[in-house]
């Protein structure tokens, strides 16, 4: 008798640790997420409607579940129907291992049903955030009005571009070209903004044969200027949309009131491996709150 109970024990026991040691493994609800739609309502003061959203950064119930590139497949750990936020990611300096969320597109919400082991799709939404007016846009340049840039004494200066196949949006675009003897262009805005007190983005679009950079030429009250190259970037054959972060160099340079953006190529920067090419440039926006 006493030796069945203890056997009896010793199974269940045995049942217990095993239930302890591989517990039951939670199944998770899935959300096919598409790729972002973006819209633009007040394009009066915000201007193109071009984006570039490549990831999303998923919350549930403000727990994060992660940042997933579009389109993707999210497994969800839930126990409840929950309430997800999705934030539009995008690439600083189109670098894809340079992933932050846009502070100035809003963030869209909607509801995963609980339901282990099922698939949910969603597209989310998203556009610029309410609280940005005019005023935000500090500077908006997009070459409708006429070209805006000035050659700062180089091989060859910035034009307007009309050809269909090279503008971006629109009816012109600006552009660079460079062929020997031709080699060193570097234009400058001839607008500026002046410094933000907080976060401040420039957004903008391309297509190149030619590598380029982009930068800031500051200026203070007295004449005074310092100009400084933030990034470059690579030829790209179809229209890439860029976000680039000002916020280092505008906060590096508090004592300087004027800010002109700046754009150079040179077929000399690269032993000789490009002998002619193309920039379009298009859609400047530098903003900030």
């Amino acid at each position: 008798m006493y030796k069945f109970l203890y056997s009896a024990l010793l199974i269940c026991f045995g049942f217990s640790a095993c239930n302890i040691i591989n517990p039951k493994e939670q199944i998770p609800t899935y959300l096919q997420l598409e790729p972002f739609v973006f819209s633009n309502p007040d394009s009066s003061f915000t201007g193109s409607t071009t984006y570039n959203i490549p990831s999303a950064w998923v919350y549930a119930d403000d727990i994060p579940v992660g940042v997933f590139d579009l389109p993707c497949v999210v497994p969800v750990m839930i126990n409840k129907t929950s309430k997800l936020k999705i934030i539009a990611a995008v690439n600083n300096q189109g670098l894809k291992s340079y992933v932050f969320q846009y502070p100035f597109y809003r963030i869209d919400t909607t509801t995963l049903v609980y339901n282990p082991g099922k698939v949910q799709s969603y597209s989310p939404k998203t556009r610029y955030i309410s609280s940005l007016n005019s005023t935000s846009f500090r500077l908006k340049i997009n070459f409708e009005e006429g070209l805006q840039f000035k050659n700062l004494g180089s091989d060859t200066a910035m034009v307007i571009e009309k050809k269909p196949d090279y503008v971006i949006s629109g009816e012109n675009s600006a552009a660079i070209y460079l062929k020997s003897p031709q080699k060193f262009s570097e234009n400058i805005s001839v607008n500026y903004f002046e410094l933000p007190a907080g976060a401040c983005y420039l957004e903008f679009d391309y297509k190149s044969t030619l590598p380029f950079q982009i930068g800031l030429q500051a200026e203070d009250a007295g004449g005074k200027i310092y100009g400084e190259y933030l990034s470059g970037f690579n030829p790209k054959g179809i229209a890439n949309k860029i976000y680039l972060d000002l916020g280092t160099f505008t906060k590096t340079n508090k004592t300087y009131k004027k800010f002109y953006i700046k754009v150079r190529s040179s077929l000399e920067d690269f032993n000789g491996k490009y002998s002619e090419g193309y920039v379009v440039l298009d859609n400047f926006k530098v903003i900030s709150q």
